[in-house]
């Protein structure tokens, strides 16, 4: 076998990298693109073995920002350099200070080790004109015979040797799932650190920005997501081994072993037991699904507060200070589609499945690898609901793709492969569960919701979404955040992740009503310190009111998951689909605004719209948002 280095993980599975004599099956444009350059990725040892990128950040005089991409620039073809060679030497001169000579030199060298180590196998060509090389930091640190620090990976390493040049006046450490998750929506990262080489300490080291070109469904990072959703996946302790680096005290798991044709994981692939095991029994008993209650639709007038801005002007009939919720005897029925691009999907799940006003009736996933369904089976088992239903894209099509579940965060969590509840197709769930009484809470592209519209069968009461954006012309100026601030379109990863089927969803009328929590609001929302106490204290309040509940018992998994995950982000987390569940819960936590949404060149947009029964987010009161998860 080839040692670690020399393997790529496809769908998280190692397979060999494509050899240096294999150049010919490269892309064509990777010997004829302009410009070039190299996005240097690692584990890192300091951040909990955070799979990372590394990104380097100068002031652009043109545009007037701030802002951090890779090491690449303009290739001299005039003096027979190729791309490959021209993007190591910009790497060399932007990130080891060198000048051209002895950047030239450096680049010939990296190009020989690098050749047949290129995570993906290849280089990546966007848009035509500029190649991608993703090279691992191991084999750069390896080449240039650089010696990391007791506890530092290589990746750590030249993120603490950088020093500043005309190029290069900052450093970011960038989580792979941060920088997937920025790029897809408003180029906003939270780094997992910055080093100011300049000495501008004014500058926000808990916010960066990333640089145009990489935005966006057309931006760079959308061309190498797989394949950086991929090499996250792969075998951070197997690569360090490889390379003699100290390890930390905690291992991460290993790698996700392939699934069985029924896409069930083996016990022995899952990732190492933490606070809450690794796998609990199925239920003694099952309960069976509870009758369908009535429920019937009623109007509040009492109006709304954001606590992040200016209170929002009534005076137009098409803004609804508390348009009408679900309300009536007994408790509501819910249908929750999710992703697990990152912990507030868990996060909703759980206050679903605790939530004594919700009758949960089935959840379904995108895309719904294996090991996504056996994290939402043991949650579901935990909580004592195997009695819910379960369901994945196309199942099980998807079983053996790669999804990044190796954080701190979800290391928390168990894994069951088998048991109850079993898989299903989840749009053929979502037709069977779905009726004029039910809400259905989206957390994530819209897969399993456009498949369930393509039968004339599909009914929905409420369709309540995150996802959209809302900005001039219906939130007033003085309400919009300053990174919003005069946008009428922006792009959105839900709603971006499949635009035909929220086309789809949006203009269909076997849905009653829809309500859209868009970022707009959605990023003034945060999982900080004071959200973590208050959810500490309601699980100790639980616990005294009902000692060993369910309730108590998902407060408590919540609160011990998220202290992990604010030891590696003390900055906080955005609460995206919790906050879409708090809406639907109580319809008064934001004040919504009646619009059309439109899709404008991959970007989303609204304009106001009376009479369209779909509803968007335009303000939040924090308040009721907290008492409406933990009330």
């Amino acid at each position: 076998a080839l040692p670690i280095s020399q393997r790529q993980f496809v769908q998280g599975l190692p397979v060999p990298f494509m050899a240096a004599s294999k150049e010919c099956k490269w892309p064509k444009e990777a010997f004829r693109a302009g410009n070039a350059g190299v996005l240097l990725v690692g584990f890192s040892a300091r951040h909990g073995n955070a799979p990372a990128v590394l990104l380097g950040g100068r002031f652009y005089v043109g545009k007037k920002t701030y802002a951090y991409t890779d090491f690449g620039g303009g290739v001299d073809h005039k003096k027979g350099e190729t791309p490959q060679e021209g993007a190591y030497r910009e790497l060399a001169e932007e990130l080891l200070s060198q000048d051209e000579e002895a950047a030239k030199l450096t680049a010939e060298k990296l190009c020989a080790a690098t050749a047949s180590r290129l995570v993906g196998g290849r280089p990546f060509v966007h848009k035509k004109s500029y190649a991608m090389f993703i090279a691992p930091a191991e084999v750069v640190v390896e080449t240039l015979r650089l010696t990391p620090a007791e506890g530092e990976t290589a990746i750590d390493h030249l993120f603490e040797s950088a020093t500043r040049n005309s190029e290069l006046t900052s450093l970011a450490l960038v989580s792979i799932e941060e920088l997937l998750r920025g790029a897809a929506e408003d180029g906003k990262l939270r780094p997992l650190s910055v080093r100011c080489l300049d000495g501008d300490m004014a500058r926000s080291s808990e916010e960066i920005s990333l640089r145009g070109v990489l935005t966006g469904t057309g931006g760079s990072v959308f061309t190498v997501k797989s394949t950086l959703e991929a090499f996250a996946m792969s075998d951070s302790v197997q690569i360090r081994q490889r390379w003699d680096y100290p390890q930390p005290t905690q291992a991460p798991p290993a790698l996700a072993a392939k699934d069985d044709a029924h896409g069930d994981v083996p016990d022995a692939a899952m990732p190492k037991q933490r606070r809450w095991g690794r796998q609990c029994a199925a239920p003694d008993s099952l309960s069976a699904v509870p009758e369908p209650l009535s429920k019937s639709m009623q109007s509040s007038s009492s109006a709304s507060t954001c606590s992040t801005t200016a209170p929002l002007p009534n005076t137009r009939n098409a803004l609804l200070t508390r348009p009408a919720g679900m309300s009536g005897q007994g408790r509501a029925q819910y249908v929750f589609d999710m992703e697990t691009g990152d912990p507030d999907d868990v996060l909703t799940l759980l206050f679903l499945c605790s939530h004594p006003d919700v009758e949960l009736r089935a959840v379904t996933i995108t895309p719904g690898s294996s090991e996504q369904v056996a994290l939402v089976r043991w949650l579901l088992q935990k909580m004592n609901m195997g009695h819910v239903r379960l369901g994945a894209q196309e199942w099980p099509a998807n079983a053996q793709k790669a999804v990044p579940l190796n954080t701190g965060f979800y290391r928390s969590f168990g894994r069951s492969p088998n048991g109850v509840p079993a898989c299903e197709v989840a749009a053929e769930l979502l037709l069977e569960c779905c009726d004029e009484r039910t809400t259905l809470v989206t957390g994530g592209p819209l897969h399993n919701l456009g498949a369930a519209l393509g039968s004339h069968d599909f009914r929905l009461g409420r369709w309540v979404a995150q996802g959209g954006f809302a900005g001039e012309g219906v939130v007033p100026r003085e309400a919009q955040m300053d990174k919003f601030k005069g946008k009428k379109v922006c792009s959105t990863w839900n709603f971006c992740g499949h635009i035909p089927a929220a086309e789809r969803a949006l203009a269909s009328e076997a849905i009653s009503r829809k309500i859209c929590v868009s970022k707009n609001v959605c990023h003034a929302v945060y999982y900080d310190s004071a959200w973590h106490d208050a959810l500490g204290l309601a699980a100790r309040q639980e616990d005294t009111r009902t000692p060993g509940g369910t309730r108590a018992l998902a407060f408590r998994m919540m609160h011990d998951a998220m202290d992990e995950y604010l030891r590696h982000k003390p900055g906080g987390k955005k609460l995206h689909d919790p906050l879409a569940l708090a809406v639907a819960l109580d319809e008064s936590v934001c004040e919504l605004a009646e619009v059309h949404l439109f899709c404008q060149k991959g970007q989303w947009g609204s304009v106001l719209s009376p009479g369209s029964n779909t509803f968007i987010s335009v303000a939040y009161d924090a308040s009721k948002f907290q008492a409406a998860l933990l009330g």
